[in-house]
Parts: structure tokens; C-alpha cells; sequence
């Protein structure tokens, strides 16, 4: 305990007045001497027997009384030792390389030297499961490869890993797979300074069905992709409707018609399935005059999906829309009440594009094959039902998707001419329309492409504010002092009130 007014100790001395008001105030009974004793002298004991204390209880009270209210002036504090916050070192390991020999070979001195630092090992995974020293043992003496299918997306645990860490002295080291699989989506607009993300490269070969097209009764065109490190390849096989197998690198995929929906085998023994079209997708284009040039930029992406994929996409121009799959809404007006109708109860895909007054905010929209520059959208906030389906690298929805009844509203908030963004003139845009128009939902767990490193670095980081020093932390007593004098004051009232009575 310290005081933060040291100097009102002296107020302490105060207790000599109620010793001297006590023995000043004691009375001594009158005193007669009978017959001879009337000669006799006191003795030097009698005459100082006058100065005993009486009440010595009381006495005390009142002169702790008046130490406490000097310790109360001098305001006593209990100084308690800074707390530092402990820091979290954890290293993190996806799967993908858990449970594969040569991965866990080349990661295992470096885990090791971790592991001897105090870090903690974890599996890269929504559950964030611990693994312990023995468990980390006996899989680096497992010689074979388990077979994991990890449908994880690295993109999407980021953020919740960030919580985990908030604190500036965490350290956290990531392990994960190049593969372009397992980060689906936008990246997340920033990262910690204190994570460490190492891509480890690993060789993979995957083959799947990408399309399946009705062309005649008893025909069909099929679109497989063979996906490497170095990129995607897709081949074409115009077959008949009740092929088994197909040959796709070296690699046999058994085939399995069922209705509308083509199921395929693949290498690993894992099923893909994709519906078969049987006609046409048919998409209306509505766009007003100041819109027009906007038409060329999105045609042009549709044509090249039809091109490329071969299946086939016929684009009108037409104000009837009762018959399209899709509509894309280029005007600054609000959507006709029969085109929201249509939505809801017909299953139609509405594309909502205004034109309006944008904000004008230089950023990029980030994803794992190129980084395209926006440069103005509109910035508006987005409601409980919309989910964003693309987003700036600072985090704000560019393209959000509603469901509506059996159909969907995809707003878009920004446009693809050279004055809106870079994504008319770049490669990257039938990419993204093709999953919206054609969904194919295990589409990317086959993409086994390499993530160029830099991707894994977002635009911008999170900056990591300098820990300031620990301060010690300071509990006043004084309230408690003071009551602790009330207390013993009103004791020594009631003692006083006793013995005057008495």
C-alpha cells in the first residue's frame, strides 16, 4: 500500500488531544481524613495514582478514529503489478498437407524448430483443431498419403483466424497449398502484419466434366477440363447420349446418365454431376441510350463463354421477356413490376445495372487469377438479404445477389467501360459471369492451378498498432477507510452514551 499524499500522515498526531482531553477531564473524589490520620503524610504512590486510565477502550477508539481520517487525507492506494497480455504463436497447416508424405517431409523442420519455441499446432480448418506433439509425431511416421477431400476455403477462414489473434504480439505462421482449389472467391481486403502465409507447391493433375449439351436426341457435346499447375484445358467429345467412359489425360471418367443431370466418376473415385442443357439459355439485353456502350463490353463476355464452352447462349434484344432466362436491366429507371413478377414466381435471373450518379473511389477488385482496377461504383450499403458476390480489396460489394421468390437479383454497382473499371477490357470477366449463368457448384474443387504467391499478399494491410507499455493499476482505499471511521465512530457514541448514563 502506498499514498498518494503522503505529507497528511502528520495529521496523525491529532491523537494527543483526545489523551490530553482524557486525563484533563478526570475527577478525583474529595478526600476526608478522620481522627489521626489527619497527621499521617500521603505517600509518593497516592499522589500519583491520580494519572491511571480509565475507559482505556474508549480511549482507543477515539484515537484510531483520528488515524484513520489521516490515513483517509494522505488517500491510500494498493499499487497492483502490470499485467502483461500473454502472446499466442501458433502455426497453422491446411490438410491438403497434413496427410501427405512429401509435404509433411519438407515442412517438418521448420514445424519442429516452431514446436521447440512454444508455438502450438493447429489444422487449417473451420474447426481450428489442436494437434498435439504425439499426434504431430506419428504422422510424420506415416510413409503413405491418406486420401482428403477438403472442400475448405482459405479465403473465408481468414478473417475468423484473425479474431483468434487480435492481439499485435501474436505470431502466427500458415501452411497451406498453392492450389487455386481451396481459395474460392474474393480475397479478404486485409491481413495482420504479424501472419506469415507460406504457399508449399505440390503437383496435381485433375480431370472432371465441365458441360454437358443436348445437340440432338441422341447426342451429346461434352466439355471436360483437365486442370495442371500450369493452367485449364478443356477438351470436347461430340458422343453419343448413352456413352460410359470418356478419356480425359490419361485419366478414365465413367459416366452415368441420369434424367437431365450426367453424373461422372472421376480418377479419385469422387462423383461430379452436372445438369445437361437441353436448349438454349436465352438472355435479354435492356439497356438505355446512356447505357449503350456498356452492351458491347457484356455482349462480347457472353459471346466468348458461347465460344468457349460451346454451349450455347442466344442473346435478344427484345422488349418481351416472358421466354428469357436472364435479363440484364442496363437502364436508370426502376424495374417493371411484371420483370420483379417474373422473378418470383418464373425462376428469371435479374441483372440491375444504373447507370446514376457514381462515387468516384480508386481501389481494385482482387481475386486469384488477376487484380482488375475499379474506379468508381456506387457506394451504397448493402441490405440483410443481399450477399456479396464480388467486392472491391477494401471490402466494399460491388456485384450482391437477393433471392427473390425462385429467381435472383444481382445488383451491380459498378460498370465495365474504361471510365467505371477495368473489367470490359479484361480476361477475367467471362470467368466470373459463366458461374452465375451456368452454376455449377464443385467447380472449383477441381482447379488445381498454382496461386501466384503475391496474391496471398491483399492490397492492403492490416496495420498493426506498437503495444504500449503495461500500467500499473492503482485501487483506491479511501472509500474504505472513511467507512471503516463511520463504523468506529458510531461505536464509540454508543460506548459514550453508555457509560454517561451509567
Amino acid at each position: 500500500m502506498t499514498f498518494l499524499a503522503p505529507y497528511w500522515l502528520f495529521a496523525a498526531s491529532a491523537i494527543m488531544i483526545p489523551i490530553a482531553i482524557h486525563l484533563w477531564n478526570k475527577r478525583q473524589g474529595k478526600t476526608v481524613k478522620m481522627g489521626s490520620l489527619r497527621w499521617l503524610e500521603a505517600s509518593a504512590s497516592n499522589r500519583w495514582s491520580s494519572i491511571r486510565l480509565n475507559n482505556v477502550w474508549l480511549l482507543l477508539l477515539r484515537c484510531l478514529i483520528l488515524l484513520l481520517l489521516a490515513v483517509a487525507l494522505a488517500q491510500p492506494v494498493v499499487v497492483r503489478a502490470p499485467q502483461t497480455p500473454e502472446s499466442r504463436k501458433a502455426v497453422y497447416v491446411g490438410q491438403e498437407l497434413l496427410y501427405r508424405a512429401a509435404a509433411r517431409q519438407q515442412l517438418q523442420p521448420t514445424i519442429d524448430a516452431l514446436l521447440q519455441r512454444g508455438y502450438q499446432l493447429y489444422t487449417y480448418t473451420p474447426a481450428f483443431n489442436p494437434i498435439t506433439k504425439e499426434k504431430w509425431q506419428q504422422l510424420n511416421s506415416a510413409g503413405t498419403d491418406s486420401a482428403i477431400h477438403s472442400s475448405v476455403n482459405y479465403w473465408a477462414l481468414l478473417p475468423v483466424l484473425a479474431e483468434r489473434h487480435p492481439q499485435p504480439q501474436d505470431s502466427v505462421w500458415l501452411f497451406t497449398s498453392d492450389q487455386q482449389r481451396y481459395f474460392a472467391g474474393m480475397r479478404p481486403a486485409t491481413i495482420p502484419e504479424n501472419f506469415r502465409w507460406f504457399p508449399v507447391a505440390s503437383e496435381a493433375n485433375a480431370a472432371w466434366v465441365q458441360a454437358a449439351v443436348q445437340t440432338s436426341p441422341d447426342s451429346l457435346l461434352l466439355v471436360a477440363g483437365n486442370a495442371t499447375r500450369d493452367g485449364i484445358a478443356y477438351t470436347r467429345f461430340h458422343t453419343s447420349s448413352d456413352i460410359k467412359s470418356i478419356s480425359v489425360s490419361n485419366q478414365q471418367l465413367q459416366l452415368q446418365r441420369q434424367n437431365d443431370t450426367l453424373q461422372a466418376t472421376l480418377s479419385d473415385k469422387s462423383i461430379s454431376r452436372v445438369p445437361v442443357q437441353t436448349k438454349p439459355l436465352r438472355v435479354t439485353l435492356l439497356a438505355d441510350e446512356a447505357q449503350e456502350p456498356e452492351l458491347r463490353y457484356l455482349q462480347a463476355a457472353l459471346q466468348a463463354i458461347d465460344s468457349y464452352t460451346q454451349r450455347p447462349i442466344r442473346i435478344a434484344r427484345a422488349q418481351d421477356t416472358a421466354a428469357a432466362d436472364w435479363v440484364f436491366w442496363l437502364r436508370n429507371g426502376a424495374v417493371p413490376p411484371q420483370l420483379q413478377q417474373q422473378v418470383a414466381e418464373r425462376g428469371l435471373q435479374l441483372w440491375v445495372q444504373s447507370g446514376g450518379a457514381p462515387t468516384t473511389i480508386k481501389t481494385s477488385m482482387a481475386t486469384s487469377a488477376e487484380v482488375v482496377e475499379v474506379r468508381k461504383f456506387h457506394l451504397a450499403p448493402v441490405r440483410q438479404a443481399q450477399q456479396t458476390v464480388w467486392a472491391t480489396a477494401n471490402g466494399e460489394a460491388l456485384l450482391t445477389v437477393q433471392p427473390v421468390g425462385r429467381g435472383q437479383v444481382y445488383t451491380f454497382r459498378s460498370g465495365f467501360g474504361p471510365s467505371w473499371s477495368g473489367l470490359g477490357q479484361s480476361t477475367l470477366l467471362p470467368d466470373l459471369l459463366l458461374p452465375l449463368l451456368f452454376p455449377q457448384q464443385d467447380r472449383e474443387l477441381h482447379d488445381v492451378r498454382a496461386l501466384g504467391e503475391q496474391q496471398l499478399i491483399p492490397a492492403r494491410k492490416a496495420a498493426v498498432t506498437a503495444q504500449k507499455a503495461p500500467v500499473a493499476q492503482q485501487e483506491k482505499l479511501l472509500p474504505w477507510v472513511v467507512l471503516a471511521a463511520f463504523v468506529l465512530f458510531l461505536i464509540e457514541r454508543f460506548i459514550a452514551g453508555r457509560r454517561a448514563k451509567g
